[in-house]
């Protein structure tokens, strides 16, 4: 079904062992930008800790602008209530960035963790960005199991989609789960919504790509893409349709275009690679797709243009950028006039 690369998944791995042992680490660094997993993962070592009750006493969350070098102390080394562990939450502490006060509390509670703590620096709203030439990264990354969560490959989200559905009674096909990662993005976090709504809406046990049509909501991306497919198929009228509906959703003018360029690019490099007699799992590879449904999408746009028609196409996208960066008044106006100017390129 998918295209994937390897990935290392050996920190997550050991944060499922930890938890399934019931030894967790005195010290975790949860960054990424799949909030689901995330999330799922805090709140299983929050469950695990509070298990034994005092909850109150054993969990504490602090948010990272706010802590101080006496907050941190405070949280670590007050004793847990009841329990053998107390799990302190840090959100969004900005390390690189922090005063020479905070940076040495930290390298000490590094140097001397104690048995019964388990803190989690929380990376939500702000990246997580060590600086390794540092000595507190160094010993941060030394003492810390570090779990990115990222986005999850085609086959595991199908498989995650399969079962949540199961969860609703629902059944769904592999290329129906292709189709609505496709339509919707692969972060669980979206995704969640989107089953739950698909599944109220389907009236029949299993899931059919019309059921997913009919409620889900698209990502910019698929949008745009097809806008793109109805401008190479002389759809005129409904490439500016959709584009009205985009500036109705309060789509960014500039957040619309720079999605346009993107897909035209990639048909632009479709049309290449389709002369050069690759097929969609090369492409697929060369932009990281999570599966091969939208390099096929591609290689069907491909086969109705020409990599000369498509350059051209992103020259008048690129020249609209620039108009947009130069402050012109009426950002739409320009936008309609690239749809269109696309439209000429293709006829």
């Amino acid at each position: 079904m998918a295209y994937e690369k390897k990935k290392d998944d050996s920190a997550v791995k050991k944060l499922k062992e930890d938890l399934k042992s019931g030894q967790l680490a005195r010290l975790y660094v949860f960054h990424g930008e799949e909030s689901y997993l995330k999330e799922y993962y805090r709140d299983a070592i929050e469950k695990q800790i509070a298990g034994s009750g005092f909850s109150e006493f054993n969990i504490q969350r602090i948010d990272g602008a706010d802590l101080t070098p006496e907050g941190l102390s405070d949280a670590v080394e007050s004793l847990p209530f009841g329990s053998e562990k107390k799990l302190v939450v840090i959100r969004d502490l900005d390390l690189a960035a922090a005063r020479a006060e905070m940076k040495d509390a930290f390298l000490r509670f590094l140097a001397d963790m104690p048995d019964y703590i388990c803190l989690i620096l929380y990376y939500e709203a702000m990246a997580y960005k060590p600086d390794k030439r540092q000595n507190l990264f160094k010993n941060l990354e030394k003492n810390a199991v570090v779990v990115e969560f990222n986005r999850a490959g085609g086959s595991e989200l199908a498989h995650w989609l399969t079962r949540r559905f199961a969860a609703h009674h629902k059944k769904i096909g592999a290329q129906e789960c292709e189709y609505l990662i496709y339509l919707c993005g692969s972060l669980m976090t979206n995704l969640i919504t989107e089953v739950d709504k698909i599944a109220a809406y389907a009236r029949q046990e299993t899931v059919t790509r019309a059921d997913i049509d009919a409620v889900a909501s698209r990502v910019l991306d698929a949008s745009v893409f097809d806008l793109t497919d109805c401008v190479l198929s002389g759809d005129y009228q409904k490439a500016l349709s959709i584009f009205r509906d985009l500036m109705e959703q309060k789509n960014e003018p500039i957040a619309v275009l720079s999605a346009l360029i993107r897909q035209v690019q990639r048909v632009y490099a479709a049309c290449l690679a389709r002369a050069a007699g690759k097929d969609e799992r090369y492409l697929a590879g060369l932009y990281n797709f999570r599966s091969t449904y939208p390099a096929r999408l591609l290689m069907d746009a491909a086969r109705r243009t020409t990599a000369e028609r498509s350059a051209r196409a992103l020259d008048i996208c690129c020249n609209a950028d620039i108009e947009l960066k130069s402050n012109i008044p009426d950002p739409e106006r320009v936008l309609e006039l690239v749809i269109l100017r696309m439209a000429g390129v293709q006829a």
